[in-house]
């Protein structure tokens, strides 16, 4: 199980984002190629602690190991979600769509992704760029190791806290609809 701490910064201009980041000296990670299929209960919009999704991924032109991940919301207060991801190697993703439909979970979405990626003072900052039938808007995620260093790098980065959110994508989602 791994523990994230997160937030999403809506409403970016990417350029301009990764301007800032490489000035300041962050660490270029790669950009990500994703296929998300999202699942819930058949009669919910999701699950009530969390999601469970299917992440197929190309990392800079290599394919990488296909995952199902349950990301379960610990804490969602204070602008900063806290979740638990239980996360498990898949070989088949068709295989691993039967068995979830087989024990009552539907299909919520397919998404592709394209995240790109840098490390600045040891935080993860993803640019998350959806397909545009999934979500149109492109976002910045950082996944933080210390609460405590949120503040100093919205400050650091002049970001805006109208556009800071702990929402999930799902939750992003149903709220365009």
């Amino acid at each position: 199980m791994d523990r994230e701490l997160e937030i999403k910064v809506l409403n970016i201009n990417i350029e301009e984002i990764e301007e800032k980041l490489k000035a300041k000296g962050a660490e270029f990670l790669g950009v990500e190629i994703q296929k998300n299929y999202t699942f819930a209960p058949k009669n919910a919009k999701e699950f009530s602690n969390g999601y469970l999704r299917i992440r197929e991924k190309t990392v800079d032109d290599k394919r990488e190991a296909t995952e199902l991940t349950f990301k379960e919301v610990v804490d969602n207060k204070d602008n900063i979600r806290v979740n638990n991801e239980y996360t498990t190697t898949i070989n088949s993703t068709s295989n691993m769509i039967k068995i979830l439909e087989e024990i009552g979970l539907v299909e919520r979405y397919v998404g592709d992704k394209k995240r790109i990626s840098y490390n600045y003072r040891g935080q993860r900052f993803d640019i998350d760029i959806w397909s545009k039938d999934v979500y149109p808007d492109p976002y910045m995620e950082i996944e933080f190791t210390n609460v405590n260093l949120m503040e100093e790098i919205l400050d650091e980065f002049e970001i805006d806290r109208k556009n800071v959110t702990n929402e999930s994508i799902n939750e992003l989602i149903e709220k365009r609809k």
